[in-house]
């Protein structure tokens, strides 16, 4: 499925922070067991499509993905991990891409294969963690890791590259949220102004280039999905088999 092709449901009510696919806390541990919930799955792709500026959004991030395959080559097999409810499983389906959707939750897969059906290109889905990857060694071409890094925690989140990059023959593609944006200023006013005690973690670019060097990778090019006023990068990067 195209995100062209995604439609918005229910016009009666929109997205809002009261939805159920909305975890409430940030710990990672809590998130894990949050989206294994036949609840949050069917909930899932309203809370993210349910209204055209939502949509757009989600086209806007698969152009940038796009740019990013660009930038790799001989990619031919994926590893989608999490997959979630298919995302952007059916996109690389429809882009040539022999694809393995993955995710930590049963229940999100089960949705993902409802929605997309037999697609002739999706070689099947694994339940896995992403620190535990059940792969073999350079499984895939590439590892496409997307909405998911900014979840989880530093230490963790190295862990997961370094297993992307175990699995992965040569390329990554994987999003952040990062500090240069208009977002995150606002957030800093209204944080200095006790606004708001929300966290809202964000990496810099030092902090990204640490994190791909402890995972034992090479970042390529970083590419902004909306320049100054989105907070994510689609981030490429290299895995370091052979050095």
């Amino acid at each position: 499925m195209c995100p062209s092709q995604i439609e918005t449901k229910e016009p009666d009510r929109k997205p809002s922070k009261a939805d159920v696919s909305r975890p409430r806390q940030v710990d990672y541990d809590y998130k894990k067991d949050f989206y294994r919930s036949s609840d949050v799955a069917a909930d899932y792709d309203f809370h993210r499509f349910g209204e055209p500026s939502r949509v757009r959004r989600n086209v806007k991030k698969w152009k940038t993905i796009l740019a990013a395959l660009e930038e790799t080559e001989g990619v031919k097999t994926v590893l989608d991990m999490p997959c979630g409810t298919g995302r952007f499983t059916g996109n690389l389906d429809a882009k040539g891409y022999s694809v393995v959707g993955s995710d930590i939750s049963h229940e999100m897969m089960v949705a993902a294969r409802e929605k997309l059906g037999d697609l002739p290109l999706v070689a099947g889905y694994v339940q896995s963690e992403a620190e535990s990857l059940p792969m073999r060694d350079r499984s895939f071409d590439c590892v496409m890791s997307i909405r998911f890094l900014f979840h989880v925690d530093p230490e963790n989140r190295v862990k997961m590259l370094r297993e992307m990059g175990r699995v992965s023959r040569r390329w990554l593609i994987v999003d952040y949220r990062h500090r240069y944006s208009l977002r995150y200023m606002l957030w800093k006013v209204r944080r200095a102004l006790r606004l708001t005690r929300e966290p809202l973690e964000r990496v810099t670019r030092t902090q990204l280039q640490q994190e791909f060097d402890d995972a034992g990778l090479s970042i390529i090019r970083v590419i902004p999905v909306t320049r100054f006023f989105s907070d994510k990068w689609i981030v490429v990067g290299e895995s370091r088999h052979d050095e």
